[in-house]
Formats: C-alpha cells, sequence, structure tokens
C-alpha cells in the first residue's frame, strides 16, 4: 500500500499554472519520502495530475491497469454472478421435473431469444418428458443454429430412431453450406475473377513483365496459365456453390408437432381426400402457402397439404413469409 500510494502522491512544482481541478491531492500534500525521491530517482511531472518514475515503464503499466480495474469491476461481478432463471430450469430437469423444466427453458428463450445451447436444453427436457415432437423440433432448430455440433446432432438421431424415424445427418458438404454465409462464397469467386483478370492482362505483356520482374519469361507464362486454367474451372464451381447456398438456406423446413400423426391431403380444404399420414417428429419442407394449409414435401418425396397447425416451422416466423416456388 506504502508503494502505491507514492505513486498516486501528486504536487505540480514545475507547472504551477495548471488546473488544480485535475490533481488528485491538494496541492501541499507531499511526503518526505516522495521528495527525496524526486532528486534521486529522476521523478517527471506534468499538469495532467500525474506523477509517474520517468524510467519505469513497469510501474506506469500497473498503475494504469489498476485504475482500470475500478471500472472494469462491477461489469466482471455481473457477468460472472449466478443466472436464477438457467439454475431453476436445470435443477428441475436434474430432480426430474422435466415438463417445468422444458417451460422455464421456454420461458428463457421467449425473453432472450434463440440459441443453440437453449434450444438443445429445451430438447432435451422435452425428450425425457415424452414429447417427441417439441423435442426434435428444438434439436432441428439447433442444429441449424450449430450445423456442426456432434453432440447436437447425436441427441438429434437418438431422438429420431426412439421416435421410429429414419437418420438424417447432415452430411459435409451440408455442414459446410449452412455454416459458410453465401456472401463469403461470392468473396472468394469475386478474388478468383480479379486473379483471372490480371493474368490475362500478364499474358499480354508478360515479356515486358519478365523484364522488368526478372522472372524468367517461360516461369511467368507458366504461372498465368495455371492462374487461367485453374482458376476459371474453380470460379464456376464458386458459382455453383453460391447457388446452391442461396437455395439451401432458403429452404423453409418445418417439424410434425401433431400427436402421433398428421393428415396429408390432396389439396388445401378439409373436405378432400386423405393421401396419407406424416409421423409426429418428421421434417418437412414447405413449398407453398393456402389459408391454414401448407403444401409439403416430405423425406419420400412425396407432396401434400396439412393443416399449419399440425407443423412447427424450425425457423420461427418463416411460415409467415410467402414460401418461393
Amino acid at each position: 500500500m506504502n508503494f502505491l500510494f507514492d505513486h498516486l502522491r501528486i504536487h505540480c512544482l514545475s507547472f504551477p499554472s495548471c488546473t488544480w481541478e485535475r490533481c488528485l491531492f491538494p496541492r501541499n500534500f507531499i511526503s518526505r519520502r516522495s521528495s527525496s525521491r524526486l532528486s534521486d530517482q529522476g521523478w517527471q511531472w506534468n499538469c495532467l495530475g500525474k506523477c509517474v518514475p520517468k524510467y519505469n515503464l513497469g510501474t506506469r503499466i500497473r498503475l494504469r491497469l489498476f485504475t482500470f480495474s475500478f471500472f472494469l469491476f462491477p461489469f466482471l461481478l455481473h457477468a460472472g454472478g449466478p443466472d436464477a432463471e438457467l439454475d431453476a430450469a436445470n435443477r428441475a430437469y436434474t430432480y426430474g421435473s422435466y415438463d417445468e423444466s422444458a417451460r422455464l427453458f421456454q420461458q428463457i428463450i421467449d425473453t432472450r431469444g434463440y440459441s443453440a445451447p437453449l434450444c438443445f436444453d429445451l430438447a432435451n427436457a422435452e425428450a425425457r418428458a415424452g414429447h417427441m415432437g417439441a423435442a426434435l423440433l428444438n434439436y432441428e432448430r439447433a442444429r441449424y443454429l450449430a450445423p456442426g455440433d456432434s453432440d447436437i446432432d447425436h441427441n438429434l438421431q437418438l431422438a429420431r430412431k426412439q421416435a421410429g424415424l429414419d437418420p438424417n445427418s447432415y452430411r459435409w458438404w451440408q455442414v459446410a453450406l449452412l455454416s459458410i454465409n453465401w456472401t463469403v462464397w461470392l468473396g472468394i469467386m469475386a478474388v478468383c475473377l480479379l486473379l483471372i483478370f490480371v493474368a490475362l492482362i500478364g499474358a499480354a505483356y508478360d515479356r515486358a513483365l519478365a523484364t522488368a520482374s526478372r522472372i524468367p519469361l517461360r516461369l511467368l507464362k507458366n504461372i498465368f496459365r495455371g492462374i487461367l486454367f485453374g482458376g476459371i474451372p474453380f470460379c464456376l464451381l464458386m458459382g455453383y456453390v453460391e447457388l446452391s447456398t442461396i437455395g439451401f438456406n432458403d429452404r423453409i423446413e418445418g417439424v410434425i408437432v401433431a400427436p402421433k400423426t398428421a393428415i396429408l391431403r390432396l389439396s388445401p380444404f378439409d373436405s378432400a381426400d386423405n393421401i396419407g399420414t406424416i409421423p409426429e417428429g418428421e421434417l418437412v419442407t414447405v413449398e407453398a402457402r393456402h389459408n391454414d394449409y401448407l403444401r409439403i414435401e416430405g423425406r419420400d418425396h412425396h407432396f401434400g397439404w396439412i393443416q399449419e397447425k399440425d407443423l412447427e416451422p424450425v425457423i420461427a416466423g418463416s411460415f409467415d413469409v410467402e414460401p418461393s416456388n
């Protein structure tokens, strides 16, 4: 503490005209110990109210960190404090109150928004409570938010197996399309086009470039040819990947939440003929909408109309947007 206060004592001797409102202590506040060090260690003064050693850089850094910690300390306390809502939901899950745990996790999601960990915890609680449709829905939501998470995919496939459904793990290219935004693929394609343009210009002036850069002409030609023969196919591939990413991410998917099964109809009317059923928890793609009916495509590539109340979207609110054909 003596070390700290010795470094905080202030006495503006060299600048008597400074504004004393910036000083931490009164003008006459200085100890003999500090005064003796002014001549022995070479202290420097400034009119901003600081007295620091002229040669000791480590001391200055420690003082700044010490001062900054006073401002950061309240935020650290708030960030590290217990989360009562999450604790209550986890406690209910630990004690076997799975319905109560699911209700608490749903309240947290309604307040804070969707995230992969929250959807994953909610899905676990719903699965333990025996609500397979809601469990699979939230597992799908968690996987959409974190497509490369192996724990989410493992629990999802286990829940699908318990519900009598076939596995639907993402392939590696699906994980890549969901993990990388389409603007990234667009940026890669733009860089590739720029390299092709530079290679075309360079091929036209290869002799001048070889003379100016002192690179052998043959090597320079091979570099430009490699860029052209490799860059053009790669650019076409990136264009295809970009279109695939846009189409894959624009899909509107939903999970059947109707108890046991949902009725698939030939047309969007209550009097329409039944053409089959879809089991609870199955993932389907929404193709069109008509009033309270949604036209869906099942995993077996069968099309039909289903009531909206029997289906929940993987992306919340996506049914409010007219699906693109």
